[in-house]
């Protein structure tokens, strides 16, 4: 398929997802005000790695002309990736002294919408938002839902730090937590629908007890990355870390109204880096073993596909695409890495070793992938043909300092940028 043919088949498919959004926004304002209004994430960049299964996949159209639009500082260093709502404004956290650390900045000017101060454990979580607006974000001992203008919806006390959280179904927000509390909450009024599960006997007071173990996915952090969740099948995939056990491992939950249950455990490569990720159909899950090697599981039972050595450690995200096109990321530079799911086994497509990948990567429906990429003098937004590796285009990143912590991209094909040095880049074509 050509790359025109490929954008062309990536613009309908954005299309009919558009008319599909407008059509439940359509369905909810004609509701009589009695009906619950089954909240429920928009079509864009609503959550962590894009969407509920982390797999940092876009169908939308980016335009040629991308260009840089604005930039700003936020006043400390950004740990986590962006989520843009759907009207486009980007959200971030930010590990800053004083101040607020949650912000949405509007997309057209980068001037704060609102802003909130949050306590521990908030600025390694990246906002979840509903089809208005509406966003869902915890610290530790608490987890919050916001209405579109930043005061308090709800709220309902964690045990540690609710982590980037997902909606699981239709007006159903699944939160996971650092000391391993699985709660299922309505998201209008934030009750609980089916009761909570403790992974963990050892539940601390101190909400913030074992924050520190999470950024090395030590062993005080019972749960260190946010969870992937298959809406079919309503499973939810952890980065858990047993009471007791020398390593993590992956966990697979059922989660419905009524009752969260234990689906299958598997041990791999010295224990788990980063969130799980979801292959498009559900059937395959992805993780990075602490031994350098990307394993495939069966997502029905937690058996071992494959697994590949990728050469180094330091991986702890990855951009999975409908046709089964993995590109890993990396917290440390390295070279871009494109390989191929082939069910069984895996392949690699290309490897780029004078093209140095900083953080996450994205797939876009046009068979591209956007990395940020470090030179000996700045950090850029570089576009990739995930068929050969070859460089579509580079984008500077002025200034910029540190690694990326994320890659978003909005409905309308904008993209958002946060580097680990507390900078958020913005591109799109001129307003």
């Amino acid at each position: 398929m050509t790359r025109a043919a490929r954008r062309r088949r990536g613009s309908r498919l954005f299309v009919a997802a558009a008319l599909a959004a407008v059509v439940a926004l359509v369905a909810t304002a004609c509701s009589d005000g009695h009906t619950d209004v089954r909240l429920s994430a928009p079509y864009g960049w609503p959550m962590y790695g894009g969407g509920p299964s982390n797999a940092s996949f876009t169908y939308a159209q980016i335009p040629s002309d991308l260009e840089p639009v604005w930039n700003r500082d936020v006043g400390g260093p950004i740990g986590a990736p962006f989520a843009i709502n759907g009207s486009g404004d980007v959200s971030t956290t930010s590990a800053t002294p004083s101040g607020c650390n949650f912000n949405v900045f509007d997309q057209r000017s980068g001037r704060k919408n609102y802003c909130k101060r949050l306590h521990d454990g908030s600025t390694n979580n990246t906002a979840l938002f509903d089809q208005i607006g509406q966003p869902y974000i915890g610290e530790a001992g608490m987890f919050y839902a916001f209405n579109g203008g930043g005061a308090v919806r709800w709220r309902y006390p964690t045990y540690g730090s609710a982590l980037s959280a997902k909606f699981g179904a239709p007006g159903r927000v699944l939160v996971a937590t650092t000391q391993g509390q699985v709660l299922l909450l309505n998201a209008q009024t934030g009750d609980l629908t089916a009761p909570e599960r403790l992974l963990r006997t050892d539940t601390k007071v101190d909400a913030t007890a074992g924050l520190n173990d999470c950024a090395t996915g030590g062993a005080g952090c019972a749960i260190s990355a946010a969870p992937a969740v298959d809406l079919g099948t309503r499973r939810a995939f952890l980065n858990f870390f047993p009471q007791g056990a020398r390593a993590s491992q992956v966990k697979a939950l059922s989660y419905q109204d009524g009752a969260i249950t234990d689906l299958w455990s598997t041990d791999i490569g010295g224990g788990v880096v980063g969130a799980v990720t979801l292959s498009a159909d559900g059937r395959t899950a992805y993780a990075f073993g602490r031994d350098g090697k990307l394993y495939a599981l069966n997502a029905a039972d937690g058996a071992v596909r494959w697994s590949h050595d990728l050469g180094r450690r330091g991986h702890t995200s990855l951009s999975v695409s409908p046709d089964g096109v993995l590109v890993p990321g990396s917290d440390a530079p390295g070279p871009l890495l494109i390989l191929r799911d082939k069910g069984d086994s895996v392949e690699q497509v290309a490897r780029k070793d004078d093209s140095m990948v900083v953080g996450p990567t994205t797939q876009t429906a046009a068979g591209t992938v956007w990395s940020v990429t470090r030179s000996p003098d700045s950090l850029d937004l570089t576009e990739f043909d995930v068929a050969t590796g070859s460089v579509e285009r580079t984008l500077p990143m002025p200034g910029a300092t540190g690694s990326s912590a994320g890659i978003a991209v909005s409905a309308w094909g904008s993209i958002a940028v946060a580097t680990t040095g507390g900078a958020v880049y913005f591109f799109y074509h001129q307003f």
